[in-house]
């Protein structure tokens, strides 16, 4: 069915359908408003009703049902009075806008670690077991002067003439060593002369290099730079580090009388001095030798090894902790390093077996970089701190607070090793250890939290999409 309309404006009439009686639609002809009149209740049906098409309110008659009338039910004329052929009207176009569906959308995801990369410094409990290994076993008769004695009875006669004659022109121990077969003691995994420990520590500078760059394959840390701080420390840190300890020797013994600053910083040299010597002294007891150990090797190694930490900027949201914390494995892990290097050619070649270049390059280094780890992630805990410091004065508290729990347990370490109490020295370092690991897993955790807000940001924003 349809309905009759007239146009008050232009005087002609269209049809329109049932579906829009009572609606506002336009005439055909002229453009004009025409208000479509209501059904009667004989001229409705129900059919049409059910079967219809609805037409939008703000559709005009010559949309649809309208083009019907320009076919002929209502055409135009031209000025002879014959009817004009009208073109159908053009179909508006279907909207390409398609509803978005959930299928559409990627999966939901969170950005926490995944399990391997938050649990990867594990393994620096792994490089500790040459350590244990070395503290726990039982020792067969190591003795220095014993294997020293046995080396000279194998060698030839004019051997142990030079060496006598060296003992009696009191030459080094470099010079006396290469005398004997061999250049070492019997025993001995290195002759003196040699540049294998440096072979040694490259080793270890690729293999620890690796194991940092794993954990940082989420991009918080870039090699150079890992790389970098592992150097600076292993070199200007070091070297600062062996000045620090010839200025603190110097004021052995001596007094200054004043109370300008430089009298402030003798005396701070003097009580360094006085710690270093109280760890090295044999006839202290435990807690003068812990004291020296603490307020001495482990004050200044752990101040050495923070310094490059100073330098390090931001990356990314979210990286920051990752990546200062892989700054203070790799400049631990640079001190260890150097330190292996200064033992082997001082301690070791030619007098020790292999077990100990393992210890050294390995595990040594494994704790180092465990403390410096430590003293990086509670200086990024701690970073507040450090921001309102106007002066050199100002960073004494911070620093130490920063310090304190690894700088006690490296003094406390250093001690049960003098005092030859390995196994509480291999507890001591497996509670480093454990603090390191209690440390990230409280960053973790935060970590975690916002990963969890983050998805639950990306839901709300995608159900706002679909609804």
């Amino acid at each position: 069915m349809s309905i009759s309309v007239l146009c008050s404006d232009c005087g002609k009439r269209a049809k329109a359908p049932d579906q829009a009686a009572g609606r506002t639609l336009k005439c055909p002809a002229c453009g004009s408003p025409v208000v479509v009149p209501p059904l009667s209740v004989e001229e409705i049906d129900p059919s049409a009703i059910l079967l219809g098409d609805d037409v939008p309110a703000s559709q005009s008659i010559s949309d649809k049902d309208s083009s019907e009338s320009s076919y002929g039910l209502n055409p135009q004329y031209n000025e002879t009075g014959s009817p004009e052929r009208m073109e159908p009207p053009t179909p508006p176009k279907k909207s390409v806008f398609k509803q978005p569906s959930i299928s559409h959308l990627p999966p939901l995801t969170t950005n926490d670690q995944p399990f391997w990369r938050r649990h990867l410094h594990w393994l620096l409990v792994l490089a500790m077991i040459p350590l244990a290994t070395s503290l726990l076993a039982k020792k067969a008769d190591d003795d220095i002067l014993e294997r020293l004695s046995q080396s000279l009875e194998s060698a030839p006669p004019e051997v142990q003439i030079r060496f006598m004659q060296a003992i009696d022109s009191e030459q080094s121990v470099d010079e006396l060593i290469s005398i004997l077969p061999g250049g070492k003691l019997k025993g001995a995994w290195l002759p003196r002369s040699t540049f294998t420990h440096w072979g040694l520590a490259l080793i270890a500078i690729a293999v620890y290099l690796a194991f940092f760059m794993f954990l940082a394959s989420d991009g918080s840390a870039r090699p150079l730079h890992v790389l970098a701080v592992g150097l600076f420390t292993a070199t200007i840190g070091v070297g600062f580090l062996l000045i620090i300890q010839a200025i603190a020797s110097y004021t052995d013994g001596r007094i200054v009388v004043g109370r300008s600053v430089l009298v402030l910083i003798f005396y701070v040299f003097k009580f360094i001095a006085f710690s270093y010597g109280a760890a090295a002294n044999p006839e202290n007891g435990f807690i003068l030798s812990f004291v020296g150990f603490t307020l001495g090797v482990g004050l200044m190694e752990e101040l050495v090894k923070m310094i490059p930490l100073f330098r390090h900027e931001e990356p990314d949201q979210g990286k920051a902790w990752r990546s200062i914390f892989i700054w203070g494995l790799a400049s631990g892990a640079g001190f260890g390093i150097a330190e292996g290097i200064l033992y082997s050619s001082r301690y070791y070649n030619g007098i020790l077996g292999a077990d100990i270049y393992l210890v050294r390059f390995l595990s040594c280094v494994a704790l180092h970089a465990i403390w410096s780890g430590s003293v990086a992630i509670t200086m990024y805990l701690q970073r507040h701190k450090f921001e309102a410091i106007d002066s050199w004065q100002g960073f004494i508290g911070p620093v130490l607070a920063v310090i304190a729990v690894p700088m006690i347990l490296h003094g406390l370490y250093d001690t049960c090793l003098k005092r030859e109490m390995n196994g509480a020295a291999l507890v001591v370092a497996l509670v480093s250890f454990a603090w390191l690991a209690f440390l990230s897993s409280r960053l973790y955790g935060t970590d975690d939290a916002q990963a969890q807000k983050d998805m639950l940001a990306e839901y709300q924003r995608r159900k706002k999409i679909i609804a």
